[in-house]
């Protein structure tokens, strides 16, 4: 009887075995090209780098197992994510005209590794531009202080640049950028900062590109405050000087201002310097000492509000204009004891509103930027108005 399909199959594969079992067997077959692991640097340009963007390298079909980037023997930290697929810098800003070396292994499900080495390097830019902050005035002071910063190379791409001068403050504002040139630009809010505030504004410039070849060299940070909202308020018709603290009036204050021909100018201007005393004399603006008009006189608590020479300040010869009528060359004058008194509350910032006069306060005699509307200011600003960001006190 000749063995069944079945008994006839078994024999013939397997010689050495007495029984018809099954059997196990190992291969060897090469992997599938689709399975092996990839590493590729997503977004990274190897010539002329930007220097504001992190290097970011990951694996397909495999975990990284290891990443180093160096540049004169010195390594550039970075982390791993969770699934260990990516690797980042923890540096998001790099050195113009640099070399960067990278190299970096993987390993794939099926235990082959792969690795890649690449170098990137920076760009070399025409020209760099650094901001700086005009601290003429210090960092405290009145709710009229508008920000001002400057730049060493004029500023094309404004809304580039706007776009990274960030302001936060405790209190949230609505505020916008005006540019005086393509070197100057200066903040505001809408309406006076709230006292009391604190206000950050963060530059952050370093690698981009403001003009044609012009990059950011470096970031600008500064921090300021207000003191109390100290607002002063002078009619000339009624000849009283209102002053009026965090929304209260807290004194009205008889004075006289500017005579026929000398008129003091009406519009916003702040206290832009504070002394205890000073010498007046007209001379200085081309008044000849045999002119009836000439004065030098030293007075008490000056406070300047333009540079043509308009201040607040005492004026014990003048009793019986104050509140009555004006014979002062421009100035808003007052009696020694409320001089005094104005001297201690105020500070440099404050803003002073003069009205009832026809002459009106010219551009730049001063700190004038109160007389820009605000539909003009935002006209002057590359991204409008904007409100600021949150500020956290301890940050």
């Amino acid at each position: 009887m000749r063995p069944g399909p079945f008994l006839a199959a078994c024999a013939g594969a397997v010689a050495l075995l007495t029984a018809c079992q099954p059997t196990l067997t190992l291969t060897s077959a090469a992997l599938p090209d689709a399975s092996a692991a990839v590493i590729t640097t997503p977004g990274l340009v190897t010539q002329d780098a930007p220097i504001d963007q992190p290097i970011v390298v990951e694996v397909e079909d495999g975990r990284l197992l290891d990443v180093a980037v160096t540049h004169d023997g010195k390594t550039v930290e970075g982390e791993f994510s969770a699934d260990g697929r990516a690797w980042r810098s923890t540096a998001k800003e790099f050195t113009f005209s640099t070399t960067y070396d990278i190299e970096a292994s993987a390993v794939d499900s099926r235990g082959n590794t792969t690795s890649m080495d690449g170098q990137m390097t920076t760009l070399t830019p025409d020209a760099l531009v650094k901001p700086t902050f005009d601290m003429t005035y210090g960092t405290e002071w009145g709710v009229g202080m508008p920000i001002i910063v400057n730049f060493d190379e004029p500023i094309k791409d404004k809304a580039v640049a706007e776009e990274r001068m960030v302001v936060r403050t405790s209190t949230p504002v609505e505020g916008a950028w005006y540019w005086v040139s393509n070197t100057e630009a200066i903040y505001r809010p809408k309406y006076y900062w709230p006292g009391n505030t604190d206000i950050e504004v963060d530059i952050d410039l370093k690698g981009v590109e403001v003009a044609p070849g012009v990059y950011g060299k470096d970031n600008a940070k500064q921090r300021f405050r207000t003191y109390d909202a100290v607002v002063l308020k002078a009619d000339a018709q009624d000849l009283m000087l209102d002053v009026w603290r965090n929304d209260k009036l807290i004194n009205s204050i008889p004075v006289t201002m500017g005579m026929e021909g000398y008129e003091t100018l009406s519009g916003t201007k702040l206290i832009i310097s504070q002394e205890r005393t000073r010498i007046m004399d007209n001379a200085t603006a081309g008044v000849s000492e045999d002119d009836p008009e000439h004065y030098r006189v030293e007075v008490d608590y000056a406070m300047r509000l333009t540079w043509h020479g308009e201040f607040l300040h005492a004026s014990p010869w003048a009793a019986g204009a104050w509140g009555n009528s004006r014979i002062s060359h421009g100035c808003t004058s007052m009696s020694t004891e409320n001089a005094a008194w104005l001297f201690d509350i105020t500070h440099i910032g404050d803003p002073v509103e003069i009205t009832g006069t026809p002459l009106v306060q010219n551009p730049g005699n001063g700190i004038t930027v109160w007389n820009i509307s605000w539909k003009d200011w935002v006209k002057e600003s590359a991204l409008g108005e904007r409100m600021t960001e949150p500020l956290l006190k301890n940050a």
